[in-house]
């Protein structure tokens, strides 16, 4: 008869056995043997991490063609600030399909390198390519991210006309307010406010708690004199501000990003010259 501690040793032993075969069978069909749409997707839930990035070197090993798997690959690097080997990882996708991964690098290398010449490269290429339709890399219309490369590159009639072409060619309803703020400020630093003041106002109907617009009317109401409108929306954008209404990215400055330094200037400047005109009105 055999005894019950011999039973235990049995079931432990065989226990065992069955874990540590489902572990082996669990890490040969994630990382080696599952499907390549299982395997990928299960890499990309889990981003930036050495078991994604180990998955996605067997799957470039298994599919060496593949430019999906390269570029999904380079995304952790870049957002790293690791641009070497991500874009080793991104240069080879452009090359396997250009169409398909052109506007991402452009996207990249504009926001996250400020390499405004190559970014517009990438952009105009991949229109050519797909002359069909228009791109929307990272879910930004083209023609807008031209614009903005455009502008910093200091093309700014050029960049005007591509702001108005990607306003146009957005569907409607599905127009990026961006658009119209980016403009705007383009016309205010090419010193043309009264333009620039009534896409700021438009913008505000469209979306109400835009702190840049705000700040940007405050400072044109200060440079024409009408203090109490400056004042007014200079409040606004600091209060809009730090409810968390800003454009803002958790890797990247944006474009025409501003900060609260700037808002905290300015409504120190309007205030001091709102202290300094009723000041000589009194002794008037």
């Amino acid at each position: 008869m055999i005894s019950f501690r011999t039973v235990v040793k049995i079931f432990l032993v065989g226990l065992q056995i069955v874990v540590i075969s489902s572990s082996l069978a669990y890490f040969i069909y994630h990382y080696f043997a599952g499907s390549y749409s299982h395997r990928f997707h299960y890499a990309e839930l889990r981003q930036g991490s050495l078991k994604s990035d180990f998955i996605f070197s067997i799957l470039g090993m298994q599919y060496p063609n593949n430019a999906d798997v390269l570029h999904e690959r380079s995304v952790a690097f870049n957002k790293r600030g690791m641009y070497a080997r991500g874009f080793q990882l991104l240069d080879s996708a452009v090359h396997i399909d250009p169409a398909s991964h052109l506007g991402y690098r452009g996207w990249i290398k504009l926001h996250m390198l400020r390499d405004y010449k190559g970014a517009l490269r990438d952009f105009l290429r991949q229109d050519a390519l797909t002359a069909d339709h228009v791109d929307y890399p990272m879910s930004e219309n083209i023609h807008f991210l031209k614009a903005i490369c455009y502008d910093k590159l200091g093309d700014h009639e050029t960049a005007l006309t591509c702001f108005d072409t990607a306003r146009t060619s957005s569907m409607d309803g599905f127009v990026d307010y961006k658009i119209d703020l980016y403009k705007a400020i383009v016309l205010f630093q090419n010193n043309r406010e009264t333009n620039a003041a009534a896409i700021f106002r438009q913008v505000l109907e469209q979306y109400p708690k835009c702190s840049e617009a705000y700040y940007y009317l405050a400072r044109i109401y200060k440079h024409s004199n009408r203090k109490d409108e400056a004042a007014t929306c200079a409040s606004l954008a600091r209060a809009y501000y730090l409810q968390g209404y800003k454009l803002k990215n958790a890797y990247n400055e944006m474009p025409y990003e501003i900060y609260l330094e700037d808002i905290n200037l300015l409504n120190c400047q309007i205030t001091s010259t709102q202290v300094s005109t009723n000041g000589n009105a009194d002794r008037n």
